[in-house]
């Protein structure tokens, strides 16, 4: 039995967004925890970061804790939310984090086919998904670019909001479709990914996060129920 549910990241300062209410009650009903708490990692200073959580939990008795992760990549975030867990660790029986979701190429392929289904493929349309840039990032969003090229999709591109309009431009389609590959339309995706980069390309945008498709709330849960380890 877990005594607690820490749900880090992006999600942690957003409030009133369906998606991510959605996700908090699936991850609720899944893990069963006596508490639920959201946690920031990085970003704008929106939420309780993860180590003031994981202390106040502490102090207030609980043993047994989970740390579920809404972050898309092992990059700089993921990274930072496995050093407060390793420091917090040892004033728990358990402390457990689960891994981001795009952690291996079984993951790349169910939310491949969740994004084939969300974005169908238009005649003279790319459909360019901005994640966070970042050597470890573009890395997975590469992978996750090669599984929808896999299922057909050979007009998608997934990368950072830096490296998207140099691909583009030696792209034959004459229309872009912008979307985030984020997990919430917080401040990063509604102003510099819907605005400034839409802006930028002339592109038509899908004004919607992943913490919306059910395959991928599904995957996160699924990544917490395994209780993903904490890397040495």
């Amino acid at each position: 039995m877990v005594d607690a549910l820490v749900i880090a990241g992006c999600l942690s300062g957003e409030e009133g967004d369906a998606g991510v209410a959605a996700l908090v009650r699936e991850l609720t009903e899944a893990i069963g925890a006596d508490v639920v708490v959201r946690a920031r990692t990085g970003g704008r200073p929106a939420g309780r970061p993860l180590s003031e959580v994981l202390g106040d939990l502490r102090h207030g008795g609980a043993r047994r804790v989970l740390v579920a992760t809404t972050h898309v990549a092992r990059g700089r975030l993921q990274h930072e939310a496995e050093a407060a867990v390793r420091a917090a660790a040892p004033g728990f029986d358990e402390l457990r984090l689960a891994p981001p979701l795009l952690a291996n190429g079984e993951d790349c392929a169910v939310v491949a086919a969740a994004l084939d289904e969300a974005l169908p493929a238009r005649p003279g349309c790319a459909v360019a998904l901005a994640g966070h840039r970042g050597p470890e990032c573009e890395a997975a969003l590469a992978r996750l670019e090669r599984a929808l090229l896999a299922r057909g999709r050979a007009d998608v591109l997934a990368d950072s909001p830096e490296r998207l309009p140099t691909r583009l431009a030696t792209r034959p389609e004459r229309e872009v479709l912008l979307a985030p590959f984020l997990m919430s339309l917080g401040h990063h995706a509604r102003h510099d990914v819907l605005g400034e980069l839409a802006q930028r390309l002339s592109a038509q945008t899908w004004p919607h996060s992943l913490v919306e498709l059910p395959a991928v709330r599904a995957l996160v849960v699924a990544h917490v129920c395994k209780l993903g380890t904490v890397p040495n």
